[in-house]
């Protein structure tokens, strides 16, 4: 068997593995009302039939470490050759996991602060940055990547590298796309579309929102 065997077999175990931490993330995401229908607003100010709060893993520690072994995962399995200096979580939802994620790898944290205080150091970035450190930047979830791409101007501005994001899914907003074009490489457990298939399929979401939020999914594709 040649490296390129060894390589889809590896790949193929990696898929099977992220889709089963995505089962389990969402049966619990669901069971503890982080998973809502509706009509919401969201921080990009978009509005959208559904809300993922991951923020509230916090409060289940059960969910919240069944999450954070998923960040790792992704970092270790699919940025094995990714060089990350330090770990940067986006405010406020990125930081508890960025702070984790730190800690579990021994990799030090900084975080983003999105207004300069006007008291002691001003400065957009808290924590040792060096110049040409490679920063790994943490949040939630991808919607537009507004809020990180700002993140990633603030570290080039402090002299750091910020190439490279990990989130525990993508919305499917454009966002994927955004980050791309401004240098930095998404990397995800799982796109929305899957884990609402999923819920689907497991009789878990009925097929009429289901049908929704797929179109809802497809108006929003490649949207900025």
């Amino acid at each position: 068997m040649d490296s390129n065997q060894f390589k889809l077999i590896e790949d193929e175990l990696l898929k099977q593995e992220k889709e089963l931490m995505m089962k389990k993330i969402g049966i619990n995401l669901i069971k503890n009302g982080a998973i809502r229908f509706g009509d919401f607003k969201l921080t990009s100010g978009k509005k959208s039939p559904y809300y993922i709060d991951l923020r509230s893993s916090l409060s289940f520690p059960f969910i919240f470490e069944l999450i954070i072994n998923a960040y790792v995962v992704v970092i270790l399995k699919e940025m094995e050759s990714k060089k990350i200096d330090k770990v940067l979580g986006i405010p406020t939802a990125g930081v508890p996991f960025a702070t984790m994620i730190g800690y579990k790898l021994s990799i030090p944290l900084i975080y983003y602060r999105k207004g300069v205080k006007e008291h002691g150091i001003t400065k957009k970035v808290e924590g040792v940055l060096n110049e040409g450190d490679h920063v790994l930047i943490v949040d939630d979830l991808i919607t537009t990547g507004k809020s990180v791409i700002e993140a990633a101007e603030a570290i080039r501005d402090s002299g750091g590298i910020a190439d490279k994001l990990v989130v525990l899914l993508d919305r499917e907003q454009g966002g994927y796309e955004n980050l791309l074009q401004n240098g930095i490489k998404p990397y995800f457990l799982f796109k929305v579309s899957d884990l609402f298939r999923w819920l689907n399929e497991a009789n878990i979401l009925d097929s009429s929102k289901y049908k929704e939020i797929v179109e809802y999914i497809k108006s929003e594709k490649g949207k900025n």
